[in-house]
């Protein structure tokens, strides 16, 4: 019998590299990869669910084509906005595949932890940019040209900006937390 723990505190953890750890791992780095390489089919399905909920706030009805979301149809004042491969929600979201595939690498991140903040921060980015086109869409209706500017370049950014910058940050956060367990034990 060995004495691997002092009494009271938690046994520790093995933090030895796991294979499907490094598995998980590879797959988030290459589907980073794959993103940036399939863009544009990623726009095509970013554009069919951005019209969607663009036709909650415009008038008329809403439908993509390609990368185009077309809002107003029926009204005889049809828009478009073109998803832009910058302006694409894949710039956000492969940065967090990215970070996550090299935390799932090493050997003392949790894979739970990762996954549960990788999940919550995609979904956090995604819907920060897709704010971003609904009100630029709703601005550009509304105002003409000079409130889709006002939107997207300033207003659509800045929420993007901090949405992405708190995205990361969730995910580093909730990778990083040591288990209520340990903590308690930890003076």
């Amino acid at each position: 019998m060995t004495a691997d723990h002092t009494i009271g505190s938690a046994p520790a953890r093995d933090t030895s590299s796991r294979p499907w750890h490094a598995a998980a791992g590879m797959l988030l780095l290459a589907s980073a990869v794959f993103l940036i390489v399939e863009q544009a089919g990623f726009r095509t399905i970013e554009a069919a669910v951005t019209a969607r909920v663009v036709q909650l706030v415009t008038a008329g009805h809403t439908n993509s084509a390609g990368s185009i979301v077309y809002f107003g149809l029926g009204t005889g004042d049809v828009e478009g906005i073109v998803i832009t491969t910058l302006c694409s929600t894949v710039v956000l979201v492969t940065p967090l595949l990215a970070l996550s595939g090299i935390l799932l690498l090493m050997p003392s991140f949790r894979a739970v932890r990762v996954t549960l903040g990788l999940l919550l921060a995609l979904a956090l980015a995604a819907a920060c940019n897709l704010a971003r086109y609904v009100a630029a869409a709703a601005a550009m209706q509304r105002w003409g040209r000079a409130g889709f500017d006002l939107v997207h370049e300033y207003l659509g950014s800045l929420l993007v900006i901090f949405g992405f910058a708190a995205a990361f940050i969730l995910l580093l956060w909730i990778a990083t937390r040591r288990p209520r367990s340990s903590r308690r034990h930890t003076a």
